[in-house]
């Protein structure tokens, strides 16, 4: 009889537990739809924090000077680096035979985007019927969110050379210019450690048990929402610091307009390359203007393409280094970002199409020479 009685009460408060979760999500869900905002943009600022208090944990390593984490090997299920310390499934330093390895570089949008997976997929197509030396493609991706062009140069030159990649493909600009607006307090160096020394691992929190799957409840997407605004007051704007590497954009203040260290990192990368036989393509970055966070900034991305593009020309006599003009090429939209720069999977699709046409024109011309 108690059992019974026992029973009745659970089954109640389970019932009152579910009507009370439905009211909760239709709420969300009635909310969401008033103010127009979409689902994602909580998922996405959620999964972000989560990563932060996970980086100092177990979600990446920190073991190289210069280099404030990198993808820790195994890790991350949906990102998982391999046994190299890359994205990729590429396990042995040796390229296989027969296979154009191909090394990418850049921050979140090369970590995040799908674009170097569209780049295999095209390569894969278009080798299989070239006579170029190559029958696949193997791509291997060296990034990581707020990646600048120093960590990208660094870890190419401490562990990417190993890979032995035929071809080094580079994008990135807009995060070199988060290094570079800083408050007047902050002297500017010209490594940018000014930027990377700004660790800010956060503690736990019993919330982030919760698996992020759940995020597709809209009740729980704005709960958790809601708790981090409440623990993390200065993470309330978007997008918020990263993985650990505490940044933050400062419009008001000025910007080193010499653009001195972008450049010479990228003369280092290409000069790295050219010394072990590898082509490198510097890929102007898309920024969409009319999203940027100031007018300063997308005029300082413009610049920096400018100068990737002056880089490439000014070695392009050795047939190695090389440009492409992706901003130029393809509109900068919501149809191709999915922020300021950030690409959707169209701007995926047109970038890693264009960028695997202009590696296969570069095969062909070597293959064409004496």
């Amino acid at each position: 009889m108690i059992g019974c009685r026992a029973l009745r009460w659970l089954a109640r408060l389970l019932l009152v537990a579910a009507a009370l979760f439905v009211s909760a999500e239709i709420a969300a869900r009635v909310y969401l739809h008033v103010k127009g905002y979409p689902a994602s943009r909580y998922i996405q600022v959620n999964h972000a924090l989560r990563q932060a208090r996970a980086a100092s944990r177990d979600g990446f390593d920190t073991e190289y000077p210069y280099l404030p984490f990198r993808p820790a090997p195994g890790a991350n299920p949906n990102l998982a680096a391999n046994g190299l310390g890359f994205l990729g499934e590429g396990a042995r330093w040796e390229p296989p035979e027969r296979t154009l390895r191909v090394l990418c570089t850049g921050g979140s949008m090369v970590y995040y985007d799908a674009f170097p997976t569209v780049l295999e997929d095209c390569l894969d197509s278009l080798l299989a019927g070239e006579d170029t030396g190559y029958d696949s493609c193997q791509l291997l991706v060296s990034s990581g969110p707020t990646w600048s062009s120093m960590e990208c140069l660094v870890y190419y030159a401490v562990r990417g050379v190993y890979t032995r990649p035929h071809v080094v493909i580079v994008y990135v600009a807009v995060n070199d210019v988060y290094a570079m607006f800083v408050p007047d307090s902050i002297e500017v160096q010209p490594d940018y450690s000014h930027y990377r020394i700004s660790m800010m691992p956060l503690p736990p929190v019993p919330w982030d048990l919760i698996p992020g799957w759940a995020d597709s409840s809209r009740a729980v997407a704005l709960s958790r929402y809601a708790l981090d605004r409440i623990m993390y007051p200065a993470y309330q704007k978007s997008p918020p610091p990263r993985l650990g590497l505490m940044y933050r954009f400062y419009p008001e203040y000025s910007i080193d307009t010499t653009f001195a260290t972008y450049r010479s990192n990228l003369e280092a990368m290409a000069a790295i390359a050219v010394s072990r036989g590898s082509s490198i393509f510097f890929v102007s970055e898309l920024h969409d203007s009319t999203r940027s966070s100031s007018p300063a900034m997308a005029h300082a991305v413009e610049a920096l393409n400018d100068i990737a593009e002056a880089v490439a020309r000014r070695h392009e006599a050795g047939g190695l280094v090389h440009f492409v003009d992706a901003a130029s090429t393809i509109p900068a939209d919501s149809s191709t970002l999915s922020d300021k720069s950030h690409l959707t999977e169209e701007g995926s699709e047109l970038i890693g199409r264009l960028v695997a046409s202009e590696v296969c024109a570069g095969l062909r011309h070597h293959a064409e020479e004496p």
